[in-house]
């Protein structure tokens, strides 16, 4: 695996979108995230702080993961576990736990809370094959962005979050990130540093918000049932093939994604903070 090859993914140029799904951050969002990016939970042991993380990630309609190495799937062993809940980030260092351990896999594969996750033909491939776990209650950002860009263009994580709130791709970034180094890209080499956490961070943050704006008021069985299909992308191939179209810019399995689905001439009407809290709390209240 080249140093080259691990950077393709933030080298792609950000194509204009057909529709206009740009929504910039407000400023009370802007505020919480850094909020949460002061308090981010780096958990390396089953300690207390491990176990109250679970109880949190239980109580949540939905959560947000990011798994690094993220673009490789079954090729390379777990590093870091990100999980975002609705007012903690967790970072679970599964290098130093040693493995996932049954506690945390049964909330990965059941349907509830659901798991907002990018690209997750990848990770769903990573978990089942270095874990033995089938990922569960799957709501997939990169097909929600399809169907709102009406198109199927491969985009990364970091890209999708500049195109959707309109910040830089380079303010998203950290030097560990873009940087030479494999080890320090792909988040396997300790101690990781301020800026790689704050990144995680960041990115798992950002990805369920970015969720959020895409699929307001459209959590519908077609966008899920995509997503599901798209997960389980590379089910059933040798390992050999999986290698081959795991390379970032890969459109492998994109083919599952109707970018049509609900097309609109008026494009993507994308609801102001307000209207998300409001639907959250009423959400809230449904659940009691």
């Amino acid at each position: 695996m080249s140093d080259s090859e691990g950077n393709d993914s933030f080298s792609s140029a950000l194509e204009a979108p057909s529709v206009n799904i740009r929504f910039p951050l407000a400023k009370a969002e802007k505020e919480s995230l850094e909020n949460k990016l002061d308090r981010i939970v780096w958990i390396q042991q089953t300690d207390s702080k491990y176990h109250k993380a679970l109880e949190d990630m239980r109580d949540q309609t939905s959560i947000s993961l990011l798994v690094e190495p993220s673009f490789y799937g079954r090729h390379q062993a777990t590093s870091v576990l990100a999980v975002a809940t609705a007012n903690e980030t967790y970072i679970f260092d599964i290098k130093a736990l040693g493995r996932i351990f049954p506690e945390l896999g049964k909330i990965l594969e059941a349907e509830q809370p659901r798991k907002v996750v990018h690209y997750s033909h990848r990770i769903a491939d990573h978990l089942h094959h270095q874990h033995g776990l089938t990922l569960g209650g799957i709501c997939d950002s990169f097909v929600a962005l399809c169907v709102a860009r009406q198109e199927r263009t491969p985009c990364s994580l970091p890209e999708a979050i500049s195109l959707v709130f309109g910040l830089p791709l380079e303010d998203l970034l950290c030097e560990e990130v873009i940087g030479a180094s494999e080890s320090r890209r792909n988040f396997t080499n300790r101690p990781l540093s301020r800026s790689q956490l704050r990144y995680l961070a960041k990115m798992v943050q950002l990805q369920h918000l970015m969720h959020d704006r895409l699929i307001f008021d459209s959590i519908c069985s077609e966008v899920q049932r995509m997503s599901l299909e798209f997960s389980h992308n590379y089910s059933g191939y040798r390992s050999c093939d999986v290698a081959i179209n795991m390379h970032p810019s890969s459109r492998f399995g994109f083919h599952l994604i109707d970018p049509s689905y609900k097309r609109s001439d008026e494009g993507i009407m994308l609801p102001t903070p307000e209207e998300i809290d409001r639907q959250e709390l009423e959400h809230k209240k449904s659940r009691k």
